[in-house]
């Protein structure tokens, strides 16, 4: 197996956005770590937000002591536009705020490569287009930069008019602390597909399996409180270990032998291959993405739907008694 370049910190230098200023636009779940850990990286950082009465990044951005523009005004001061906004809102304000005020030569970066893939961003022709992608939520990337340490990160480069627009994009995920445990390339189309898959998959399924052993447990007559234990807290110790030394040396060494038979024996069972398999072909064919878009267009009913029965259920609940009591342990 052929496997991915690694860029350290020790490969990549800062000095090619010397003089040159980012534009974080959008200071929410991403933006706001990244706009911090990009100055405190000692690069030259303002934010973009969208209406001051609409909503509150500006007013977060302004008080961690940025100088915050609206997006327009942003992208025109800026040579590296970093867009941080939500997927399905992205289009439009490109459209509006963006694409008039981007100047040519300048870097217009991504942190997913959704828009840009589906062609539903479609950028000039004199600009550098890339993506830098950190893999963890937006509180970790900050957390574990204040602790010295980073999170492994994606970077990818959709056209270079510059000459040197994978060295822009490998010095924002150094300043964002990436670089420290490693940053490797790929293309918009795995970034973009590999992220949509796993969010389906990995996330989805893996919440939808807690909830079902929860309420299988539950239902037989099992406490609340122990059931919501095995369910949510058991998983989380074990995959701290497995991310540690690998889910085979978990197994075979750190788990009881009970459970390594419980794991290889039982483990296939739960696990429909076929359905996998097919979110993927529906993943590569565009068919999530349509669906999101259109529900984003929509307004979202389903999704609201959704998250009022999930927070009505008793497992949710359960959970917030069972924090208040046991959260510590």
């Amino acid at each position: 197996m052929a496997f991915e370049k690694v860029y350290r910190d020790s490969d990549i230098s800062l000095d090619v956005l010397e003089g040159k200023v980012v534009a974080v636009l959008g200071y929410g779940i991403q933006g706001g770590p990244q706009a911090l850990n990009f100055r405190d990286s000692g690069l030259t950082v303002i934010v973009g937000a969208g209406p001051r009465d609409l909503y509150t990044d500006w007013d977060k951005a302004e008080e961690d002591g940025f100088q915050v523009y609206d997006i327009g005004e942003a992208t025109r001061r800026a040579d590296v536009v970093h867009v941080l906004l939500a997927d399905p809102a992205q289009p439009t304000v490109y459209r509006e705020a963006i694409k008039p005020n981007l100047r040519p030569g300048a870097t217009l970066s991504f942190c997913h490569g959704f828009n840009v893939l589906y062609g539903s961003i479609q950028p000039p022709k004199d600009v550098n287009v890339t993506l830098y992608v950190p893999n963890a939520p937006g509180h970790k990337v900050r957390e574990k930069f204040l602790e010295g340490s980073g999170i492994y990160g994606a970077v990818s480069v959709e056209q270079d008019v510059t000459g040197d627009a994978t060295e822009q994009v490998l010095a924002l995920a150094k300043a964002a602390g990436s670089a420290r445990v490693g940053v490797v390339e790929l293309s918009f189309q795995h970034e973009t597909e590999g992220d949509n898959f796993e969010e389906q998959v990995l996330y989805g399924g893996t919440i939808h399996l807690m909830k079902a052993v929860f309420d299988t447990m539950v239902e037989a007559g099992y406490p609340p409180y122990f059931a919501y234990a095995k369910a949510i807290r058991s998983l989380r110790t074990v995959v701290d270990v497995m991310d540690e030394i690998g889910i085979e040396a978990y197994i075979s060494e750190r788990s009881s032998r009970t459970c390594e038979f419980a794991v290889r024996t039982s483990g296939p069972r739960v696990i429909n291959y076929d359905e996998v398999k097919k979110i993927f072909q529906e993943t590569e064919r565009g068919e999530f993405a349509a669906r999101w878009m259109e529900e984003w267009r929509l307004g979202m009913p389903r999704l609201y739907r959704l998250r009022r029965t999930g927070a009505n259920s008793t497992m949710e609940k359960v959970g917030r008694e069972w924090r208040e009591l046991f959260g510590g342990g």
